[in-house]
């Protein structure tokens, strides 16, 4: 596989939009133990996970808070309203039915219920010194039922002499007092009611209390998480317009790289050098280099055929991509090797004879 095909092969698979057939390419081509360009791959989906800090960011709708408040105003409508319907409840207690009265009959029903006979006076003997005068009252009275005594019937009463009244003496009714009815007084029912609406006010006043200071609290979050998000996305856009070159440069399809490294044991450090030769343009990246005096740089030399080419002269500061102020003029081809020297941060016409980094171009 050429390497224009397979780094076409790395960036579709690191950007996720790799079709079926050439993942099934790829997937050979690794099976098989093909190589990939060294730390390629990784680069290229460290670089495509930042795409997504810079869209966007979806913003809360302005709605959201008046539909809460809403709600809530529905919410205390509906507790309004119960209360005004317990004030108009009536609280009534089952009360036992009013006991009968229990009695005699009334003085008129008794009069009603009595049958009276009289018989005239006769006389004996043909003359009036010896009369007997005889007046029967008959009293015949109804059965009074009562619900405790059963069946009374009073006696009839014969009164010989004197004639007594037709009208008996009424016996003495008992009477029951009336029980008292057991309703709740107007009185309780009213503190009951006022209670009532002290209890529900109360629970009320702590739900909406309650309720507004979540709200308060969710507000707060919100502006802190949006505060944050706001210093991310002006770090990510400070990324993005500092490494916009970068991410320009890694779309090219022709880039070729040169891994520098330390030409003595007792000397650390590291460089890359990424070449595009169509574009004439090229990126360089120093890692754990020694640090310089002010008045010193690193001045990037290429080989070809024994004789150096300076392309500038570098001061790295951290893992910071520098792009090259002066490419290479020479084909990939007839570069042979690339060093890098310590030189005086206003640059050299030869190199030292010390090298610090060097290495070759990748094919």
């Amino acid at each position: 596989m050429s390497d224009n095909a397979l780094r076409e092969m790395i960036a579709a698979f690191a950007a996720g939009c790799m079709d079926k057939e050439n993942f099934v390419q790829f997937k050979d081509y690794l099976t098989a133990g093909g190589e990939l360009p060294e730390r390629e791959l990784g680069e290229l989906q460290n670089i495509v996970s930042m795409i997504p800090i810079i869209l966007d960011m979806e913003k809360p709708d302005p709605a959201l808070k008046d539909s809460v408040a809403k709600k809530l105003i529905g919410l205390q409508e509906e507790i309004k309203t119960k209360i005004r319907e317990s004030r108009t409840r009536t609280v009534v207690l089952n009360a036992p039915p009013p006991a009968k009265k229990t009695g005699t009959k009334t003085f008129m029903e008794t009069i009603a219920g009595t049958k009276t006979s009289v018989r005239k006076p006769t006389f004996t003997n043909g003359d009036n010194s010896k009369t007997t005068a005889e007046r029967t009252t008959v009293v015949e009275r109804e059965e009074l039922t009562t619900a405790q005594t059963g069946t009374v019937q009073m006696p009839s009463a014969r009164v010989t002499g004197q004639p007594k009244s037709l009208f008996l003496s009424q016996p003495p009714q008992q009477q029951t007092p009336p029980q008292p009815q057991e309703k709740i007084s107007s009185g309780i029912a009213g503190w009951l009611a006022i209670i009532l609406v002290i209890v529900l006010c109360t629970l009320l006043g702590y739900y909406t209390y309650t309720s507004i200071s979540e709200l308060n609290s969710q507000i707060d979050e919100m502006k802190h998480d949006i505060t944050s998000l706001r210093s991310e996305l002006a770090s990510a856009n400070n990324f993005m317009s500092s490494y916009i070159s970068l991410i320009e440069f890694f779309n090219y399809k022709d880039v070729s790289v040169a891994n520098l490294s330390s030409a003595g044991p007792d000397k650390k450090g590291s460089a890359r050098i990424f070449l595009a030769f169509d574009q004439k343009e090229g990126l360089v990246q120093f890692k754990n280099t020694i640090l310089l005096q002010p008045n010193q740089g690193f001045q990037i030399w290429v080989v070809s055929k024994n004789q150096a080419y300076s392309i500038g002269v570098y001061t790295p500061n951290g893992g910071e991509y520098f792009k090259l102020t002066t490419f290479p003029f020479l084909p990939r081809e007839a570069i042979d090797l690339i060093k890098i020297t310590i030189e005086s941060n206003t640059g050299s016409p030869t190199p030292s004879v010390q090298t610090y980094l060097q290495g070759t171009v990748g094919k």
